[in-house]
């Protein structure tokens, strides 16, 4: 029974909810159903249908004057009738009391009655603002305007502020006795000692991985474009600044054991076999340590440096483009140096300056050959 009732009063409802819909022609198929079980929602719906009915058969008349004046009174205040210059006046008016240069304020001031009304009324209020005595504010309002201040944190304390100076270098590892002290202080300072220390641990028991290749030679393109690994010589007088010792004896010995120690450690992978006819003709660098190559112990340097560019050559196809173009510019300016080198000693055998020189730069070429194939091997 107290089932059936409240299937009924849920009928009823859902009638209701429908009801409005169904009499402006929505088609509502339930209405009709339930009016013709239901007998005070089948009433209800019956005056509704005879009013509207009757309402249809009524003629059309014009409203009066009056009603039609109390309407567009009540448009007109609420600007559905504010012709666009006026609302162009209001969206600059602002702006314009405000010292700013607008040119149509006045003009449209001039043209339209109300909006100049509301100018001139406006410049009087301003004009008598401005003539106003200045009094002191009263204390509760200079209380009130300092706590709101505060809590926008306007007046951050000294100590809080030497505590933020302070922050950077107590993680990194230094000694600021003042950065605990203040934390256990100040609860927001505490609390983002706390947050970054627990940043900091988080970050120490993060699994170490090895960048991708890609990572390793955007880094090392990086470096070299910055100077980091010396500045490119442009001749073998410039080789002054890699600080070579005087003597060329034991220069010559300490270049040997760098290139033939470099040569010796590079990775089996990368070492090319170099009795292969066309690589050698490819190479461009073997004609040319073969055309410079001088004699005697330079010249077993010389093609130390030449295998170790042949295995370069040959494996520099898969060398990221922008690595690949840093070490053709650091080869190109050696090359250029050992050049000249070679060309000095070939006017002056006994020129010994010229011959230390020429060492060095078969040093700092193995070196930028060694550490490319390192970089291809990775």
């Amino acid at each position: 029974m107290e089932e059936a009732r409240y299937k009924s009063v849920a009928a009823c409802s859902q009638f209701d909810g429908e009801l409005e819909a169904y009499i402006e022609g929505e088609t509502r198929p339930f209405i009709a159903s339930h009016a013709q079980e239901c007998s005070a929602c089948g009433t209800l719906l019956a005056d509704l249908q005879s009013i509207t009915r009757a309402a249809h058969d009524l003629a059309l008349e014009e409203p009066s004057p009056a009603v039609w004046s109390s309407l567009h009174a009540r448009l007109q205040a609420e600007g559905a009738f504010v012709p666009p210059a006026c609302r162009q006046f209001d969206a600059e008016l602002e702006t314009y009391l405000e010292g700013e240069a607008r040119p149509l304020v006045v003009a449209h001031a001039r043209e339209c009655a109300s909006c100049g009304a509301l100018l001139a009324d406006l410049q009087s209020i301003k004009q008598t603002a401005r003539e106003l005595p200045q009094e002191e504010p009263s204390p509760a309002v200079w209380a009130t305007l300092r706590a709101s201040l505060k809590a926008e944190g306007a007046f951050t304390a000294p100590a809080c502020t030497q505590f933020e100076a302070e922050l950077a270098a107590y993680l990194e590892g230094e000694s600021r006795p003042f950065v605990l002290a203040h934390a256990q202080e100040c609860k927001p300072c505490g609390v983002l000692l706390s947050d970054l220390q627990s940043i900091q641990q988080a970050a120490r028991n993060l699994a170490l991985e090895e960048p991708s290749r890609v990572v390793w030679a955007n880094v090392h393109a990086q470096l070299e474009a910055q100077g980091a690994f010396g500045t490119p010589v442009t001749g073998w007088r410039q080789i002054l600044a890699w600080r070579f010792l005087s003597h060329p004896l034991p220069l010559a010995a300490l270049a040997a054991l760098v290139i033939m120690g470099a040569f010796l450690t590079l990775p089996s992978g990368s070492v090319q076999p170099w009795g292969n006819g066309s690589e050698v003709a490819e190479s461009r660098s073997g004609a040319q340590m073969a055309s410079m190559a001088p004699a005697g112990e330079d010249s077993n340097l010389a093609n130390v440096v030449s295998n170790l560019e042949s295995n370069y050559r040959a494996n520099e196809a898969s060398m990221a483009p922008d690595l690949k173009a840093t070490y053709e510019k650091s080869l190109v300016s050696l090359d250029g140096s050992i050049k000249e080198c070679l060309d000095s000693l070939q006017q002056e055998p006994r020129n010994s300056l010229a011959r230390d020189y020429l060492l060095t730069a078969y040093s700092r070429k193995a070196e930028v050959l060694s550490s490319a194939l390192e970089s291809e091997g990775r």
